[in-house]
């Protein structure tokens, strides 16, 4: 019993979906749900009651609820739920202003607008809830107090006329105050979450990714590779005697260092390249769809930019130097053996008098000389 139940509720979800999304195909479903069962038990009613326009108007309406319910699997389930929302807001409306028309059962049809406020303002939210909300009652004010009754079929008197708008303005407000307070905890609890997130993949020093923002970044472009068949490439580096520097001006020092360097480096590259701090003064680079001769020529030129500019460290301008290690990505080279082989270039170019760029491929031909 309770598997159809959760499968009627949870249709149209996805997990690419956000949980704000969800929840509103959620709630739209269980809508639709309660709306068609009880618009047709009350549709049944009337049938036998032989109110024949009135069972007319809920059966209708009952399957207009049971069609909102079906259009997120027509159209897709982000946009088929606002479409739903609106197929049931229009339907209820409507469904209301016939029922304070007609006065429903025994002229208690007016009874049922106070459900209005609430599924309104949560299927629409703050603004368009109000905008949508003020044209509401404003047709309701002219149905009921249109002079001689002109546009009722049922007569109430001026009290209940009066207490039921005034109930209504007061269900709307409180509607409207939760609604609003509803979407600023949302909109800060997302901020936050997105800040958290931030701190978890930034570096908070350099502003640029953090070890672990640049292993997703790795992960993608896996992942990229694997649907194109094309190669990627990255780099490792390191800035060179990063180690007199701190023990000679100090750690704040050797900060100020590392900030300017990862400015340097960002400069030079495309939009699509990755650039983040992997461990203490070591940088990884990643080249989306570049071979290993490409990301060198890339590589040669941040270096040079770099060799070439000078950074101020404890009030005086000096030179600063990287050295670097690049390796191309392929289907035969795995990702952790393509780090350390750029590790080793990166050694090499050390070795080899620093402030050069090495590349993987050279490992091997010099060891074979």
């Amino acid at each position: 019993m309770l598997n159809p139940i959760r499968k009627f509720i949870e249709f149209g979800t996805h997990n690419s979906l956000s949980d704000d999304v969800n929840r509103r195909i959620r709630v739209v479903n269980m809508f639709s749900a309660v709306g068609m069962g009880l618009t047709f038990f009350l549709g049944l009613r009337a049938l036998f009651a032989q109110d024949t326009l009135l069972a007319c108007v809920l059966l209708s309406a009952s399957i207009l609820f049971a069609i909102s319910h079906k259009i997120q699997s027509m159209i897709g389930a982000k946009q088929g739920s606002i479409i739903s929302a609106m197929v049931i807001i229009v339907c209820l409306m409507s469904l209301m202003l016939i029922l304070v028309i007609t006065g429903g059962n025994a002229g208690t049809g007016p009874l049922w607008i106070f459900t209005v406020p609430p599924v309104t303002m949560f299927f629409t939210g703050f603004r368009r809830g109000l905008f949508a909300l003020t044209g509401f009652i404003t047709l309701v004010i002219v149905i009921l107090f249109t002079p001689d009754n002109a546009l009722l079929a049922t007569e109430y008197s001026y009290e209940f006329k009066t207490r039921l708008i005034y109930s209504f303005i007061t269900i709307s407000f409180l509607s409207a105050f939760y609604e609003y307070s509803r979407q600023r905890s949302y909109s800060t609890a997302l901020y936050l979450s997105e800040q958290f997130e931030r701190q978890a993949r930034y570096d908070p020093l350099t502003t640029i990714l953090n070890r672990r923002g640049g292993q997703q970044q790795l992960e993608q472009e896996i992942s990229r590779m694997q649907r194109n068949k094309k190669p990627f490439s990255i780099a490792l580096a390191d800035i060179d005697r990063f180690k007199s520097i701190n023990d000679t001006f100090g750690h704040d020092a050797g900060d100020e260092v590392l900030k300017q360097v990862a400015e340097v480096f960002s400069r030079r590259l495309r939009t699509q390249d990755g650039l983040s701090r992997w461990g203490g003064e070591e940088f990884l680079f990643i080249f989306p769809e570049t071979n290993e001769k490409d990301a060198q020529l890339v590589t040669e030129q941040i270096r040079e930019n770099l060799s070439a500019k000078a950074i101020s460290v404890d009030g005086k301008s000096h030179r600063v130097t990287s050295s670097f290690g690049v390796c191309e990505v392929t289907s035969l080279i795995s990702l952790t053996t393509a780090l350390n082989l750029a590790d080793q270039a990166l050694y090499r170019a050390k070795r080899d008098g620093r402030n050069k760029v090495c590349a993987a491929s050279e490992l091997t031909s010099k060891s074979n000389l």
